[in-house]
């Protein structure tokens, strides 16, 4: 089954290889290269219902974006790629049977569009130079917005990818709350969100400028649900940037559960020999009626060659070794 990070990949790699460099390079020219127009609109403030990142605007019928322009910031250059993203799932079958079969599909378009314009501002290359071996930490998505031309939440969703389970942070260090969180995986119910606080008196909050920390941690809604997580983050005079992870990748506890090792048996081991024709030891605690081991070899105590012994009683109709015409002593 497609995933959203198979259609992100499969729309970007649609774009010949030259004009995916020149978009990570210069997003505009870039997206000109393709043949569209890109119409800066400073009094476009609409923002996407669904709760997109991106203040702009797409027109695929005439090869048209329009964005907000943000002077001095590189959000602009994940606008306009974001509703190039549009444009490209727009024009998509594949993209839009998948999207239809969603629970929630405005919702999940615009997180489609999100991986797509990462994609293109972000190439794999620099992830793979960023990265390295891995596994990802909070450092590289701090050296990963220092060294590309995407901004903060581009750099996010970008590093998500080389994420099984969990969520990609920026947090505000003075608010307290997430600027951006790129979310992986279909098993998380409690999460960090953007435009959420960090809950009160969690461990990231003590943070000073120029800490690490790696670390088992929680997260915590509004309805005071919580779910466990390690985490891996770094802080700078105003963000933390942080990796959250549903399981332990950077071996932050030496055991990682599983079955515990079996206690020592304190039962006895004992010789025995049994009716069965077995003569040795026996290992485990006796029957509790006979008091005899259970045979290693037949598997039985004393308690059913006694009962294999013994007939009915015509009378009680209880079993008795003592029968004389079918009549056991008790009822003679």
């Amino acid at each position: 089954m497609s995933t959203r990070r198979d259609h992100a990949r499969r729309l970007v790699d649609a774009i010949e290889p030259a004009q995916r460099a020149a978009i990570a390079k210069h997003p505009i020219t870039g997206i000109e290269s393709l043949g569209y127009t890109v119409v800066a609109e400073p009094a476009l403030t609409s923002r996407r219902g669904a709760g997109g990142l991106c203040d702009g605007l797409s027109f695929a019928e005439h090869n048209t974006v329009m964005y907000s322009p943000t002077p001095g910031s590189r959000k602009e250059n994940f606008t306009l790629l974001h509703e190039v993203g549009h444009i490209l799932v727009e024009r998509d079958d594949d993209a839009l049977n998948w999207l239809a079969d969603r629970d929630d599909p405005d919702s999940e378009v615009e997180r489609l569009c999100e991986e797509v314009a990462a994609n293109l501002v972000i190439p794999e290359s620099l992830l793979d130079d960023v990265v390295g071996t891995g596994p990802i930490t909070g450092e590289d998505l701090k050296a990963l917005v220092a060294r590309s031309a995407a901004s903060g939440p581009a750099c996010a969703i970008a590093l998500s990818n080389r994420l099984s389970s969990g969520a990609v942070v920026i947090i505000d260090r003075a608010a307290g709350r997430v600027v951006h969180s790129a979310l992986r995986g279909d098993n998380l119910t409690v999460y960090p969100w953007s435009n959420t606080n960090v809950p009160v008196n969690h461990p990231l909050l003590a943070l000073q400028p120029g800490d690490t920390a790696t670390r088992k941690t929680f997260w915590t809604d509004e309805w005071k649900r919580r779910q466990e997580y390690y985490v891996s983050a770094i802080a700078t005079e105003k963000r933390l940037y942080a990796v959250f992870s549903t399981s332990d990748l950077w071996g932050v506890e030496v055991f990682h559960g599983g079955p515990l090792p079996p206690a020592k048996s304190e039962a006895p081991r004992l010789g025995l020999r049994c009716h069965c024709g077995y003569v040795g030891r026996a290992f485990g605690w006796p029957c509790a009626t006979c008091k005899r081991q259970y045979c290693p070899r037949c598997g039985e105590c004393d308690c059913p060659r006694r009962d294999r012994a013994q007939g009915i009683c015509t009378k009680c109709f209880l079993q008795a070794p003592d029968l004389e015409n079918g009549v056991c002593g008790e009822c003679r």
